[in-house]
């Protein structure tokens, strides 16, 4: 199973949005993560970038 963390904008701890996350939806600039348990998370922004092997993903957040 592969879980990611999510960030925003940057990796570090400080820009952390969500841990486990294991479902990512992007729709008209929402994008909605879904964690392990089932809690969601939307957000609005884009995609930046997803390391799926390091279990890292980047948003780019609109403020």
């Amino acid at each position: 199973m592969c879980l990611s963390n999510v960030y925003q904008d940057e990796q570090s701890e400080d820009h952390l949005l969500a841990s486990d996350v294991a479902t990512i939806e992007s729709d008209g600039g929402m994008v909605t993560l879904t964690d392990l348990f089932g809690r969601k998370l939307a957000v609005k922004g884009l995609l930046k970038r997803a390391d799926l092997v390091g279990g890292v993903v980047i948003l780019q957040v609109d403020p």
